[in-house]
Parts: structure tokens; sequence; C-alpha cells
């Protein structure tokens, strides 16, 4: 068992970007077997997995994570990972303790951040990007990203609260991802009055219904895009989306890359 300096990690480093005010931007890629034994890191991080997956185990848990799988981690928190598919990419977004003290949050605020899963995702796309860019401006903007990412989710908590139309509301919303529903659409199918769902939606789900629908498309995209199976008029009608200059500008909206650059990381 050991711990890894800030920075560092089992991996091949490709790319390290550090805004010198408290958070890197680490991409690693695993081509061949490294040291499957428990380990931590000084800092705290999140990892988002581009490329492969891994088993990985923890003191209470384990699990099998792939593209698109976000884990938190805890400064110095022990884990190992096993099984590695090859090749993997991840991206990982370290931070530093005296960051966490001045925006006055702590570890357990971004644990629970990262709960929201899609947002967190294309947030840490977009810091990804601009780390590439890396120009005068990168280093406050990363510092803005991250600000979003932090903030308190107070719907998070709100949701689990909900009353019972709001949980079927979302796997609703979930199930339809590819296609289009309004209001009314939505009111019918849960006997619900369309203003009921207007007037609370933004509560429990912290954006508007546009919002939402469009992070569900451009989240279910990223697996079409990776597969390289179909071109990109192809997914943006697989994804409910009415040409593919309007997937495009959304998909860049969202996570910062154009969708061909996303497939070339």
């Amino acid at each position: 068992m050991y711990e890894l300096e800030k920075e560092k990690y089992l991996g091949n480093t490709k790319n390290i970007y550090n805004n010198s005010q408290g958070i890197a931007v680490v991409e690693t890629e695993y081509q061949q077997k490294v040291f499957e034994g428990w380990h931590s890191h000084n800092n705290a991080h999140i990892t988002l997995f581009l490329r492969g997956g891994t088993s990985e185990k923890r003191k209470n848990s384990s699990l099998d994570v792939g593209p698109g799988s976000l884990l938190f981690y805890h400064s110095d928190e022990l884990h190992l990972n096993h099984n590695t598919l090859f090749p993997s990419k991840n991206i990982n977004l370290e931070i530093e303790e005296n960051l966490l003290r001045e925006l006055q949050i702590n570890e357990a605020i971004i644990e629970k951040s990262v709960r929201n899963t899609t947002l967190t995702k294309f947030l840490i796309l977009k810091i990804f990007k601009e780390s590439l860019v890396a120009d005068t401006f990168s280093g406050d903007t990363i510092n803005m990203l991250f600000a979003q990412l932090s903030n308190p989710n107070a719907h998070l908590d709100q949701f689990e609260k909900s009353p019972f139309w709001v949980k079927s509301l979302k796997e609703l919303l979930n199930d339809c991802w590819n296609e289009n529903p309004n209001l009314q659409d939505l009111a019918q199918v849960l006997n619900l009055n369309p203003i009921t769902i207007s007037k609370h939606f933004p509560k429990y789900f912290g954006c508007t219904l546009g919002e939402y629908m469009r992070r569900i498309k451009i989240n279910r995209s990223l697996s079409l895009i990776d597969s390289k199976e179909n071109n990109l008029t192809e997914i943006s009608f697989q994804c409910g989306f009415a040409d593919q200059s309007h997937f495009i500008r959304t998909f860049k909206n969202q996570t910062g890359f154009l969708p061909k650059q996303f497939q070339k990381l």
C-alpha cells in the first residue's frame, strides 16, 4: 500500500494542466497492467472514465466502471483496481485542500455534487477542454466551472423528499430520452396538471425541462459516438434532434467539444 503524491496516477500521464489556483487536470492512459494493490492519493479528486474500464474495490464497496462513469475519491482514501481493460483513459480533476478552504466547502459537498452525474460529467469535459486550450484565461475559467460543480445542490435533497410523481417523471423522461415530450404529454401520462410540473420542475431537477432533456440526449450520445458505428447524422436522429447542426450545437454547448473532437479523445 502506498500514497501517490499530487498529480500522480498509476497509469501513463498524457497531459497535466495546473491552474496554480488549486486545481489540476490530469489525463491518464492505461496501456498495460499496473500496480493492483491498495493505494491512495494526497488530494481529493474526481475521475471521469473516457475509455476502457476497471473493477474497483474500496473498504466497504466494490464496483465495475466503464466509459462515462464518475468516481469521487477523498484525500487519502484507500482503493485498488484490477481487471482493467486496455486501453483505458481517464480524466482526473484534482482539488487541493487550500481551494476548498477558500470556497468554504468540504469534500463531502463535492462528493454530493458528483451525484448529479450528467451535469458533473459535462462540467469536467468543459474543464478538460479548457485545460487543452491553456491560454491566459484558462486558469480562471476552470475555477469558474469548478465553482458550478461545487455549489451545494439543494435540489438533490429536495428530490429525495419529493412526492411520488417526481420520481415517476424522472423515469418517464429517461425512458423517452430520444423523444421530445412537452408538458401536456407528460401531465397526461402522470395524471397531473401541466402547471404542477412547470412550477415544481426546477425545484426537484435543478434546471428547466428543456435543459434536462438536452443533457439526457447528449449523455446518451456519448456512447453512440464512441462506438463509431453510426455517423453524426444518424446519431442526431437517434437522439431526437431535428437535424445534425442542432445536435452539434447542443453537444458543444453541453460538453465544450464538437462531437468529432470528442470521438478523437
